[in-house]
């Protein structure tokens, strides 16, 4: 029964192309849609291969480019067929595509028509000067440097959330961007839950774990022998490199030109530390079959690729932490990496380097962070996004506030900006999306509880190499459907009930406690 499709879950995944309406949405989405696609493309070209000096003539292309987005995404045609349907659409003779069409649509309208061109303009011109910015100033630790820039993308945050509007908060406007419906008070609540249960956990470890050694993960690794096994494992995991490609870039990324026909990933590798990119692989390629299961009849429009940036990061972290950190798929694939690094992992077994992925000690780098004190990291530059916006921090502030935090919440602090507050670049094209992540990992927890639940001989089926009943478990649950459910909705279909944070508890103290042979909790 495992195997088989769910017929109910992919059911309606079709447009109802002989309704005019239908047609004529179809096609004006389809246009913003290829546009979107050019605008990506550029994107991708400036962090993996532009000119250092070709910098401030991109920015003022994909500042046209977006003008030219605007324009149609604005056109009161649009905002009338929207209008038109939003009532008949309801009726069971339009599909579930259908419907989730026209919510997408009337909601980018709605956003689009608060902004005029010339802030949309302005907006791309300062995110493609503040992503070079902030490469320049990474590279030399120069923070001053990257201030003014980043100063910038504050206020226009700000302007863009005013214009939006909002009940609450400032940050809720930017924040329902990216994970529709979710407030700042609900996510304190949430995080609060999610702090709790990770330092009380990193408590035990500290306190009775046995020592686990990460040292087969350091040494001397080349880069093309890192991103050539990056390649293998995603190749492994099932993602399709006839619609995909790898390449490197300052920050691991997944784009899609056209979910889902071209959808590619990048690594950052790391030549002392071998984990840096293999997981950062795992982590995208997640990401990217997401974006590559959605049904075809989806491609063009807005429900092709995830329901929200949670549900995506559901299925990065996924895919990185419950599986690619599992013992399971290294005593399948494990050899890869031996193949790969003969002299540095030859001599290393299976269990020693499954033990290391998973050593849990606080770190200064989000995406090298263990799954135990990952969260953390998200809740800091939360704490910090909120304060931004609502201007009760500074940016002139954040170098000091970003430090402070990290000794309060993990104990350690950066000893470059670097390494601190200029370790993403996230903060180049503005802020709300990095609770996403945290959110992720709480969804992504109840759907590896509902798998584990359908494949009673999960672990074994893993172990044997096979990956695939796992992706179509996906692609029929969740992947087909793209955006055509909003989150709660989707979590629903995929797992039988809402959203809820407990899974997550029980997964992290279960995985933690064989790891380090932790003691039973009473």
């Amino acid at each position: 029964m495992a195997d088989a499709t769910n017929a109910s879950q992919t059911a309606g995944l079709d447009f109802t192309r002989s309704d005019e309406r239908i047609g004529e949405l179809l096609r004006r989405m389809h246009e913003l849609a290829d546009l979107g696609a050019l605008g990506a493309l550029a994107a991708w070209d400036q962090n993996t291969a532009l000119p250092d000096g070709a910098g401030e003539v991109r920015g003022q292309q994909l500042a046209t480019l977006q003008g030219v987005l605007h324009d149609r995404a604005t056109d009161p045609r649009l905002g009338a067929l929207l209008d038109g349907l939003a009532e008949p659409v309801a009726s069971a003779t339009f599909s579930d595509a259908d419907r989730g069409l026209v919510r997408e649509a009337k909601r980018t309208y709605d956003h689009a028509t608060k902004l005029p061109r010339e802030l949309v303009e302005e907006m791309a011109r300062v995110e493609a000067g503040a992503f070079e910015a902030w490469r320049r100033a990474k590279e030399q630790n120069d923070f001053a440097s990257f201030a003014p820039w980043l100063t910038k993308v504050v206020a226009l945050q700000r302007e863009v959330a005013d214009r939006y509007g909002y009940k609450e908060l400032r940050y809720d406007a930017l924040l329902d961007l990216y994970e529709p419906g979710m407030t700042a008070s609900r996510l304190d609540t949430l995080f609060a839950g999610v702090r709790d249960v990770s330092v009380a956990l990193l408590r035990r470890i500290q306190s009775e774990g046995a020592s686990v050694d990460d040292t087969c993960l350091k040494g001397e690794f080349p880069r093309d022998k890192q991103v050539a096994l990056s390649d293998t494992v995603l190749r492994a995991m099932g993602y399709d490199f006839n619609r995909g490609g790898i390449a490197i870039s300052p920050h691991p990324f997944t784009t899609s030109f056209g979910s889902p026909f071209d959808v590619r990933v990048t690594v950052r590798p790391d030549e002392h530390f071998v984990q840096a990119a293999l997981m950062a692989a795992i982590h995208e390629g997640g990401h990217a079959v997401y974006e590559q299961g959605s049904a075809p009849a989806l491609a063009r429009t807005l429900l092709a690729g995830g329901a929200s940036l949670g549900a995506h990061e559901s299925q990065s972290r996924l895919w990185e932490n419950a599986i690619g950190r599992s013992q399971a798929f290294w005593q399948a694939h494990y050899g890869l990496v031996q193949q790969a690094f003969p002299e540095q992992m030859g001599s290393v077994d299976v269990t020693t380097f499954w033990r290391a992925l998973n050593k849990v000690q606080p770190s200064l780098i989000r995406v090298e962070a263990d799954e135990v004190t990952y969260n953390l990291h998200i809740i800091i530059r939360f704490e910090l996004e909120k304060g931004l916006v609502d201007g009760s921090i500074s940016v002139e502030e954040l170098p000091r506030l970003w430090n402070a935090k990290y000794r309060e919440y993990l104990g350690i602090e950066p000893a470059t900006d670097a390494e601190g507050v200029m370790q993403d670049i996230h903060w180049t094209s503005g802020f709300g999306y990095f609770p996403t992540y945290t959110l992720g990992n709480l969804y992504g927890a109840q759907i590896y509880t509902t798998l584990r639940r359908d494949f009673p001989d999960f672990d074994a089926r893993l172990a044997s190499g096979d990956t695939a009943f796992v992706l179509n478990w996906l692609r029929e649950r969740m992947y087909a459907s793209g955006a055509t459910y909003q989150a709660n909705e989707l979590m629903t279909r995929v797992t039988g009930e809402a959203p809820d944070p407990k899974y997550f508890g029980a997964y992290l103290n279960a995985k933690f406690a064989e790891v380090y042979g932790l003691k039973p909790q009473a």
